[in-house]
C-alpha cells in the first residue's frame, strides 16, 4: 500500500486527539463543535475546526509567495457528514446544523484532487498546455507541491465555482436561500462519478464538443 507509514501516522494522530479531547469519537467532536458555537456552527466553520484541531488535515501549499489552502479531506469529511444526515424532508432542520441558517453548505468548494480536473478538461472547461498533456498520456508523475499540481487543483476549484454560477444563471437563481441547492459539493459529487464512467467507457457526454479524456494526473500524496 502506498504511503503506508504516513497513513498509519495519520490514523494514530486522529485517534489520539479524539481520545484525549472528544471521548474517542467523531460524534463527540461534532457535539463539542456545536456546543462551542451554541448550535449556530456552519459547515465552513466545521471545516476550519477540523483543520485547526487535526494537523494532518492542513492541506496547504505555497505558490508565488501566497499561501494556498485546499483543505480537500477536511471539506469532504464535512460534506459527506452533511450528506449522510441530510433530512428526508428538505424543509426540516439539518440534525448536525440545526440553526436557522442551516449548514450553509454552499460556502464549501469542490474537493481538489485528481478526478475532477480530468473531467473539466474533457468538457473544455480547463485547457491543458501541450507539455502537460504529454506527461499525462505518458503516465509521468506530477510531484506533490509542484507548480503543475497546485495549478491543476486550484484551477479545478475556480472552474467549478464558475460552473456553479453559470448553472445558477441559467436557472434564474437570484441568491435566495431556496435557490442555493446547486452548490460546489453536489457538482463535485456528480463530476467525480461522471469522470469514472466516461473513462471506463460506460458513459459519454452528448450535445457539446468534448476533447479526449486524458488520464488523471498521478501524484502520490496524503492529501487526496
Amino acid at each position: 500500500m502506498p504511503l503506508l507509514k504516513e497513513r498509519i501516522a495519520i490514523m494514530r494522530q486522529v485517534g489520539t486527539i479524539l481520545c484525549d479531547n472528544f471521548g474517542g469519537s467523531y460524534a463527540g467532536f461534532l457535539s463539542n463543535f456545536q456546543r462551542s458555537r451554541r448550535g449556530l456552527g456552519t459547515a465552513l466553520e466545521l471545516v476550519q475546526t477540523v483543520v485547526d484541531t487535526f494537523p494532518c488535515f492542513r492541506d496547504e501549499r505555497s505558490l508565488g509567495g501566497h499561501r494556498v489552502c485546499f483543505w480537500k479531506r477536511a471539506q469532504i469529511l464535512v460534506a459527506e457528514t452533511w450528506a449522510a444526515f441530510f433530512p428526508v424532508d428538505p424543509s426540516a432542520p439539518h440534525p448536525l446544523f440545526p440553526s436557522r441558517l442551516g449548514p450553509c453548505i454552499s460556502e464549501l468548494t469542490m474537493f481538489a484532487d485528481y478526478r475532477v480536473p480530468q473531467i473539466l478538461h474533457h468538457l473544455g472547461i480547463l485547457v491543458y498546455p501541450p507539455l502537460l498533456q504529454e506527461k499525462l498520456r505518458d503516465g509521468e508523475n506530477v510531484p506533490p507541491g509542484s507548480d503543475e499540481e497546485i495549478s491543476l487543483r486550484a484551477a479545478s476549484i475556480i472552474g467549478v465555482e464558475h460552473l456553479r454560477d453559470e448553472i445558477g444563471r441559467l436557472r434564474g437563481d437570484d441568491g435566495r436561500r431556496e435557490c442555493q441547492e446547486i452548490n460546489s459539493v453536489l457538482i463535485d459529487f456528480y463530476l467525480w462519478d461522471l469522470a469514472k464512467e466516461i473513462e471506463s467507457g460506460n458513459d459519454r457526454v452528448e450535445g457539446i464538443e468534448c476533447v479526449e479524456i486524458l488520464p488523471a494526473h498521478r501524484t502520490r500524496s496524503i492529501w487526496y
